[in-house]
């Protein structure tokens, strides 16, 4: 027993210094991790495998990422469109550090029902002539998840070439997968499991993305994952989600993102360079719409935390307003100061949130960071009409950023995550609309209860807090 308590002591040095002198984490992790390792040596290990471990060590990913950054860094330019102008900065660090320029003629159309959502996207697989590619967290082997697999079956039978993604610990069925693989779809699983009985080893460092695309035409981006909860069929009820529907040229940028993401899962070059993306004549649809929209992408293996930056940025622009919207709130320091800033700078702040948790660890957390906004002036709202798992921030009415991205850590830092930044005055007021009507279905946080809260909630709320960095 000794010996084995030696062992396990000599690992926990050998974390340690990994921590401190290679992994390079900010300071607040490096401290989280080296006393949990100090105060429990005989799991802390084990957590920090599961956990812990650095994205350093897919080195493929990262020259993959190096190459898409120096291709960018010739063609980075500013938008002369009206609509952007006054966003210019925000396009410039994109461009940068996301590789994603803005594209001007795209039309929109937002969807907040599962079943109008699915259906629609139905439709246009129906209609599929040449491609299709698909990118999901989860893909059930549900009512949902199975008639979009058969429907992908018939197409694949017509000839329509077929990729999709899904991650491995997020929800798949693997005799799903071996129905579809067995008439031609092409599947990749996001990191999955060395051991059987497991689907993923590591809870960090997951395909967060929601994304599908068709013919080289249409996509759709947004919260909705592919099992029935997202119809509001599951224990929580009714759902309340954002998707959106985009035809034109962003399409481009989209499946760059999707084939650098099958780079991954395949362990090889895409069937589509860097390179000739950058150089190449866009040859997509020219819809009749003409708005602007730039592809905000984020991922371990990026050089900047591009999706937490996003959000950063927007909120240290905004002018009047800012209004949030998401299932989990757990923001870092960073971007919590923004916020009070705006808050004590006369900006209203408006935050949504769910009044019904899906993880009570979660909620507890959420508690924590709300009562850091609440004392100061924020208008904060638990949306009571079922579960709300939309998740986008509307900047002065005229900017909008969507997609997978959750406000919290795990979002910001850990995920691999796809948002669209929609600057359009038009698009963003359809937003606002919806945001109003989410509010009137929510109950505005009551200051002076709130702070009446019990110690013993005081003291969950602390506690879970200092998880934070792990949500």
């Amino acid at each position: 027993m000794n010996i084995l308590t030696d062992y396990i002591v000599i690992i926990n040095i050998i974390f340690l210094i990994i921590i401190v002198f290679f992994e390079r984490k900010r300071p607040m992790f490096t401290l989280f991790w080296i006393i949990l390792l100090i105060l429990a040596p005989y799991i802390g290990f084990i957590i920090y495998l599961y956990l812990g471990l650095s994205f350093r060590k897919l080195r493929k990913v990262n020259k993959g990422y190096q190459r898409k950054f120096n291709c960018c860094k010739k063609t980075v330019h500013q938008n002369s469109k009206n609509s952007t102008i006054k966003w210019k900065e925000l396009i410039g660090y994109v461009e940068m550090s996301c590789k994603n320029t803005v594209t001007i003629n795209n039309d929109i159309d937002i969807y907040i029902k599962g079943e109008e959502f699915f259906d629609k996207m139905y439709d246009d697989i129906k209609n599929a002539t040449q491609c299709i590619y698909m990118e999901y967290y989860i893909f059930r082997n549900d009512d949902l998840g199975k008639r979009i697999s058969k429907l992908l079956i018939e197409k694949a039978k017509l000839g329509v070439k077929i990729k999709l993604i899904i991650d491995a610990g997020g929800g798949c069925s693997k005799s799903q997968i071996k129905e579809m693989e067995k008439y031609g779809i092409e599947v990749g699983l996001f990191f999955p499991s060395m051991i059987p009985l497991l689907p993923s080893l590591r809870v960090n460092y997951r395909d967060h993305r929601k994304l599908t695309l068709i013919d080289n035409k249409i996509g759709y981006i947004g919260g909705f994952n592919i099992g029935n909860e997202y119809l509001g069929k599951g224990k929580l009820g009714e759902w309340r989600d954002t998707g959106v529907r985009v035809v034109g040229n962003t399409i481009f940028q989209l499946e760059k993102e999707f084939f650098f993401s099958w780079k991954i899962v395949k362990k090889k070059n895409s069937s589509i360079s860097v390179k000739n993306m950058y150089n190449k004549e866009n040859k997509y649809v020219k819809p009749n719409g003409n708005k602007a929209i730039q592809i905000v992408s984020g991922g371990p293996n990026y050089q900047f935390r591009t999706m937490r930056d996003n959000f950063l940025k927007m909120i240290i622009s905004a002018k009047k307003s800012i209004l949030i919207q998401t299932p989990y709130f757990i923001p870092d320091e960073t971007i919590i100061d923004a916020l009070k800033l705006a808050v004590l700078s006369g900006i209203e702040v408006k935050i949504i949130v769910p009044d019904k948790p899906d993880h009570m660890f979660v909620y507890w957390v959420n508690q924590k960071f709300l009562s850091e906004l609440v004392s100061i002036g924020t208008k904060i709202y638990r949306y009571n009409k079922g579960f709300i798992h939309s998740k986008f921030m509307i900047i002065d009415d005229e900017l909008v950023s969507v997609g997978s991205a959750n406000f919290d850590y795990r979002s910001f830092y850990h995920n691999f995550e796809i948002n669209i930044n929609i600057y359009d005055k038009g698009i963003a007021m359809d937003f606002v609309k919806l945001y109003n009507e989410d509010i009137e279905n929510s109950t505005l946080i009551d200051v002076e209860e709130f702070e009446k809260r019990g110690y013993i909630i005081k003291m969950k709320e602390a506690i879970f807090s200092l998880l934070a960095p792990l949500m």
